[in-house]
């Protein structure tokens, strides 16, 4: 059974950081993304999205091309058995100052409570600042993809061994 979480950065990590993607035909996965999340599956994590897409409080698209872009993105890797266990967005733009935008943790802990898990073995993966302060503010390890130790998400399983 799965009881620790992988919380996941979508643009950049997972997908092609397309600025303001709302097309689901502009989905690309990044090379060694399903690889990588069947590696964290095998290592018992439920793979978690946590996204900020700030173009729909920009008003640049609405939550249903988020969802679309989403949904596109699970239908990727279903038939490699790499699907995530949840996805979570927050809409709102920087200067909203809610809870939910990273480096915040209000998607986590929605995750956490929805899911019925602690924060004990989770890590954090993004290729952002945001996603490494929202790893240092839990108190987790975080990956940052793109970096000389983690150029894909394939490379993640030799950094954790060594943990």
């Amino acid at each position: 059974m799965n009881s620790k979480i992988a919380f996941l950065d979508r643009d950049g990590t997972l997908i092609e950081n397309a600025h303001y993607l709302s097309d689901p035909d502009g989905v690309r996965l990044l090379a060694g993304t399903t690889q990588g999340l069947l590696e964290l599956k095998r290592r018992g994590f439920l793979l978690v999205l946590v996204s900020n897409q700030s173009g729909v409080g920009r008003g640049y698209f609405p939550e249903s091309a988020v969802e679309s872009v989403n949904q596109r993105l699970q239908d990727l890797l279903r038939p490699q058995g790499a699907q995530l266990d949840l996805l979570l967005y927050c809409p709102h733009q920087p200067e909203a100052d809610c809870r939910c935008r990273k480096p915040r943790p209000g998607m986590v802990e929605q995750a956490c409570q929805r899911l019925g898990l602690g924060l004990e073995g989770a890590i954090v993966v993004g290729d952002s600042d945001c996603d490494m302060q929202l790893a240092e503010g839990l108190g987790v390890p975080g990956y940052r993809i793109g970096s000389k130790l983690l150029p894909r998400l394939d490379s993640l399983a030799g950094l954790l061994d060594q943990v």
